[in-house]
């Protein structure tokens, strides 16, 4: 069974399943007038595009500002209307009141009042319909003018309306817009853009480096003389590392760089004498020690006589040193240089006081 169905651009059934019927002449009248409706719409965006990008403002804007410039000189000229009015007098303005209202306000001051109320209303009024007037017509007019303008002036091409497609401006001389496919991506052009700002961070931080380079070398040249002097300069604010390029110095002493290269070569056997000397350190921890033990160095002979003293001083007071107390009092705390000086002349006393008592004898 087949199915009628309804067909939107003739108005026409048809049954389902069954060939549509041939487009009219209707049909295909509509379709070319769309198809030139979107043409004339793509056209008319290019030339927009076009005259946008050659004025810096798009035409509507010129036409604004044009429209506006206009409703501003009338909106000054209805003001200065409205100003006007409003100085002049009501007799000036030529207004009257009729007999019956003259007679029925009390006195002159009343008249007056009356005749002013009247001509402020009647400016009021005047002045609306003066304003809607220009305004009406500076919109109809400048209706007409904004198509003019738009079709005649601000156009390109006029009949032939696709030559805005054929259009370059002097900014686009030099730019192929042919190959499509080398246009680069917006990936690269950010890629592109970092690069230009990291190179402007290096470009500044080489220039800051220049300048303090400068200054390091100005600060040199001032130490050894090499800039010129200033009037007025005293003679205390001499270089002084000026002997250094002194011609005197320089023929008497060797060159500044051999004797340079002659120190850095001697730099590794001094690092290897360093390492011994560290070494020897090591394995003599205490040489002062080693100085005692030598009988026959002078601290060896001092430490003999003092510990010779020492026995005696102990044995006459009755103390063994041969003990453990006399072992434990050798081997206590180490004493200091001033305790022992002042031990070897308690003893050197009591040594003498004992060949005392013998030659008494």
């Amino acid at each position: 069974m087949l199915t009628r169905v309804y067909h939107r651009s003739t108005g026409q059934r048809r049954e389902h399943g069954a060939s549509p019927p041939s487009p009219t002449f209707a049909d295909r009248r509509s379709h070319l007038e769309l198809h030139q409706d979107n043409t004339m719409a793509s056209n008319k965006q290019t030339t927009n595009a076009l005259l946008t990008e050659h004025f810096r403002y798009t035409p509507l804007t010129l036409l604004d500002d044009i429209i506006n410039t206009v409703n501003e000189l009338v909106f000054r000229a209805v003001n200065a209307i409205e100003e006007g009015f409003g100085g002049t007098t009501a007799q000036q303005l030529g207004f009257q009141l009729d007999e019956e209202t003259a007679v029925s306000l009390p006195n002159d001051e009343a008249r007056r009042e009356r005749l002013a109320e009247l001509k402020q209303n009647e400016v009021d009024n005047g002045i609306v319909k003066l304003e809607s007037l220009l305004n009406a017509t500076v919109d109809k007019d400048f209706d007409k003018f904004e198509i003019y303008t738009l079709r005649n002036i601000l156009a390109v091409g006029h009949a032939e309306e696709d030559l805005a497609n054929w259009v370059r401006l002097d900014h686009y001389k030099g730019v192929d817009v042919v190959n499509a496919d080398e246009v680069p991506t917006p990936q690269q052009v950010q890629l592109q853009r970092r690069k230009l700002h990291e190179t402007a961070k290096l470009n500044t931080m080489l220039k800051a480096e220049e300048a303090r380079n400068a200054a390091i070398l100005s600060q040199l040249s001032r130490l050894i003389g090499a800039e010129p002097k200033q009037e007025g300069e005293e003679s205390e604010n001499k270089a002084p590392f000026a002997f250094l390029k002194s011609s005197e110095a320089t023929a008497q002493a060797q060159n500044l760089a051999q004797d340079t290269q002659e120190t850095l070569k001697q730099i590794p056997a001094l690092q290897q004498l360093l390492e011994k000397l560290k070494d020897a350190m090591q394995n003599n921890s205490n040489p002062r020690q080693a100085r005692f033990d030598d009988s026959d160095s002078m601290d060896g002979r001092r430490r003999q006589y003092l510990n010779a003293q020492t026995r005696r001083a102990l044995e006459r007071k009755g103390i063994d040193p041969e003990s453990g107390a006399g072992s434990s009092l050798t081997a206590g705390r180490r004493m200091g240089r001033e305790e022992l000086e002042g031990i070897e002349s308690v003893a050197q006393a009591l040594g003498g006081a004992q060949n005392a008592r013998s030659r008494s004898r």
